[in-house]
């Protein structure tokens, strides 16, 4: 009889202690129904920061008879943007992108852009969220003159395309690829203490390809009760 109750004691003590050691090493709830999901939380009333970089070349006129490989050819931009997510499809966002260019005729080239825009996501809560962005603003061109004074040549930026892939690390970060082309209308130039208008101004255009990632900050999620939902049945 004693040894039974000894025996049946061990193998309790033992039990208890395997139990409690799989309990200790087991994912986080939250963690394991977010990796075992098809769908992720989506960002609602969230502020979205998104940094990126990549390859720009401008094509077109920068004036009329002065077309823009003669003045800069192919370079890098670097480009930041604030953005608000206003539900898990829509958002609305401020860029800059500052762009260091191969100059041409000039010692360096050089430019930014300060865009608004608007954001559609197409698969807000899947891991892979393709979307498209649409908006416009102001470009500035500067050349480094080896000789004389520094030129700025700017005007509107009549419209700007961007279309992406995030591919989603977790609820708050995103990574992926990023191409674009906008039509920007060059209608000032300016000499130190001078200021004229171009004449004849053409369009011309600035295509962008590169690498983005989208940090999401203050967050309101759209499928958080569901994983809470899940956590609890767990």
């Amino acid at each position: 009889m004693k040894l039974t109750l000894t025996l049946a004691t061990l193998g309790a003590a033992l039990t208890t202690s395997w139990f409690a050691g799989a309990q200790a090493t087991e994912t986080p709830p939250r963690a394991e129904a977010l990796a075992t999901r098809k769908t992720i939380p989506a960002p609602r009333n969230a502020l979205e920061l998104s940094v990126a970089s990549g390859y720009t070349q401008g094509f077109g006129s920068l004036k009329s008879g002065v077309g823009m490989p003669s003045v800069a050819t192919g370079g890098v931009g670097f480009d930041l943007g604030v953005g608000y997510r206003i539900d898990p499809s829509w958002a609305i966002l401020w860029a800059g992108q500052y762009q260091e260019f191969s100059a041409s005729r000039a010692e360096g080239a050089r430019g930014l852009t300060t865009t608004i825009a608007a954001q559609y996501h197409f698969l807000p809560e899947r891991w892979v969220d393709p979307w498209v962005e649409a908006g416009g603003g102001y470009r500035f061109f500067w050349e480094d003159l080896a000789l004389g004074p520094n030129v700025m040549t700017h005007g509107f930026q009549l419209g700007r395309l961007r279309a992406g892939i995030d591919f989603r690390a977790d609820e708050h970060v995103a990574i992926g690829p990023i191409v674009g082309a906008d039509a920007t209308w060059f209608l000032f130039q300016d000499l130190p203490n001078a200021g004229t208008t171009v004449e004849d101004a053409r369009l011309s255009t600035f295509v962008y390809a590169g690498l983005q990632g989208r940090f999401d900050i203050g967050l309101g999620r759209t499928s958080d009760a569901s994983v809470r939902q899940s956590t609890a049945a767990r």
